[in-house]
């Protein structure tokens, strides 16, 4: 049974940063230096949260060297991306996610059987028999914001089939934020009008795959924000952490890039990665953001609660669940989402 909270929300607070937000990217584009500056101050303004206060502190001392990459990468982000669904995706990730989110974890950490992750992480293919439905999906999603759960992050693969219906769930869900890691197929009209009508959406490409630059200029051309994400393993970690492949990655005309450990990747290589995106974050050479999946969700999830370690918490594609420890056999079918969560996630 999720237990209910009076934590939630504030609709007159969201408006106001909604308007504060809109009056600033509009004045990006009249002075980017000075108003990007603005805005920072005034992120810093709204939030509250540990996690929010720490990030925004991090921008506003990275942006005051006028020859920092990110301006590059601010400039690229607003070019090519719908201001309404910029603003939107921030709020609900920033606002909803990690601030009222955390609000709510920390009340109930104490008295709850599991921690709470301020993401969920999804992935479904309809090639794989009885592979996770997106029924399933929405079912998750519903359960989840009760308890303070607001990001997801959905990776589908093996074929595009599904991406209308998945959409019609990212749409009904207009107060969450969502990544959509897609696979390596041609984006077709029917989704790329599927993809237009989300209002909250970052929608993530294969890192140098066949289809990608395509892929990339048919979604700039709609203005839907999108970067590109890497599986890494084992065999090309080492690469990656040397920084040799981040100039190639300059093509694709966005600063977002995830780099995600496959299900076999040691932890000796994640911890590489996690090391090198934040370092490439603190001290960029190019406009290029790098995140590493499971480290940088347990890192802000570290910053969001009292939670210690942090908490990663993600149901593949067979129904199993995996965390940052361990894969978990399928239990998805006869369970609620409290339930998994205190059987992959128990509060010790």
């Amino acid at each position: 049974m999720i237990k209910e909270t009076t934590i939630r929300p504030n609709p007159i607070t969201r408006a106001i940063i909604d308007s504060t937000v809109e009056r600033s990217l509009r004045e990006i584009a009249e002075d980017p230096k000075r108003s990007v500056r603005k805005l920072a101050d005034l992120g810093r303004l709204f939030s509250k949260g540990r996690f929010t206060t720490e990030v925004y502190s991090l921008v506003q001392d990275l942006l005051h060297n006028d020859d920092s990459p990110y301006y590059e990468a601010i400039e690229k982000i607003l070019r090519y991306s719908d201001n309404q669904k910029l603003k939107t995706f921030g709020i609900n990730l920033g606002y909803n996610g990690l601030n009222i989110g955390g609000k709510i974890a920390r009340s109930k950490e104490k008295t709850l059987s599991y921690r709470t992750p301020w993401i969920i992480s999804m992935r479904l293919n309809p090639s794989i028999p009885n592979s996770m439905s997106v029924a399933e999906i929405d079912n998750v999603i519903r359960q989840a914001k009760p308890l303070g759960i607001y990001c997801f992050a959905l990776r589908l693969e093996g074929s595009l089939m599904p991406l209308g219906s998945l959409a019609e769930i990212m749409v009904a869900h207009s107060d969450c934020a969502f990544f959509c890691l897609l696979p390596d197929q041609r984006l077709m009209n029917l989704h790329l009008n599927a993809i237009q009508n989300c209002p909250a959406t970052m929608f993530l490409l294969h890192v140098g795959n066949q289809n990608t630059l395509k892929n990339a200029e048919a979604l700039r051309h709609q203005k839907s924000m999108y970067g590109v994400f890497h599986v890494y393993s084992d065999e090309d970690a080492s690469s990656w952490a040397s920084g040799e492949k981040t100039k190639e990655l300059l093509n694709n005309e966005t600063p977002w890039v995830v780099l995600a450990a496959d299900d076999f990747c040691s932890r000796k290589s994640q911890t590489r990665i996690t090391k090198f995106c934040r370092d490439n974050r603190m001290h960029p050479h190019y406009p290029v953001l790098f995140f590493d999946q499971i480290g940088d969700i347990m890192s802000a999830d570290r910053l969001r609660s009292e939670q210690d370690p942090g908490c990663f918490f993600e149901i593949l594609e067979t129904g199993d669940i995996r965390t940052d420890k361990e894969i978990i056999t399928d239990f998805r079918h006869t369970v609620s989402l409290e339930q998994l969560l205190s059987i992959a996630l128990p509060n010790y």
